[in-house]
């Protein structure tokens, strides 16, 4: 093989590598899942469930306080699981307290689509694809085979990425994932 033919084909082949354009990505299970350091916000939540199976409900106000049954305390940038503890004191017999972070009732869709948008969940559910479609759709430069889903909630980050040519041949259904307030969806360049 001569020189000049190799050199081209070998870059494609290290560029291809390096981006992972070779590898079967797709998938509706996260790429990868974490934690990251997480202080409660004004509007964030704990819901109490008692030993009876109740449920109460008291949302962080916007001065940063929470009313409790034992009086009002402030919990602005507070962990999480100083949070519970707070709320936990003024309810020792509680079966379980679960901390709730607030989100917008509304996906974001940014990168590579016509129009990058903020559009609400208001009017029932929606799919990545919907998402994708009020985004007026992919620009000619859309890298539809690695675009990611990012789903957080009170410090646990999940990243999807996803395959959305298969889905669009009608395979690989699985791919079109039912959304979550404060969803984010990146549709990278096609740089190849």
């Amino acid at each position: 093989m001569s020189r000049p033919f190799f050199l081209p084909i070998l870059l494609i082949a290290c560029i291809t590598l390096v981006c992972g354009c070779a590898q079967d990505t797709g998938s509706s299970t996260p790429v990868s899942s974490g934690t990251v350091p997480y202080s409660v916000a004004v509007l964030d939540s704990a819901r109490v469930t008692s030993r009876d199976g109740g449920h109460k409900e008291f949302q962080v106000g916007q001065d940063g306080r929470i009313d409790l049954p034992t009086g009002s305390k402030s919990v602005l940038g507070l962990s999480v699981g100083d949070f519970r503890a707070v709320v936990a004191r003024a309810f020792p017999g509680a079966r379980k307290i679960e901390v709730r972070e607030f989100r917008t009732n509304r996906v974001t869709v940014l990168g590579e689509v016509f129009h990058q948008i903020h559009t609400d969940l208001s009017d029932g559910p929606m799919r990545v694809m919907d998402a994708i479609a009020a985004a007026n759709g992919f620009t000619p430069l859309a890298n539809k085979r690695r675009v990611r889903l990012v789903r957080q909630n009170a410090g646990t980050v999940e990243v999807y990425e996803l395959d959305l040519r298969d889905l669009m041949r009608g395979q690989r259904l699985d791919q079109n994932l039912l959304l979550e307030p404060g969803d984010v969806i990146t549709v990278p360049r096609n740089f190849l």
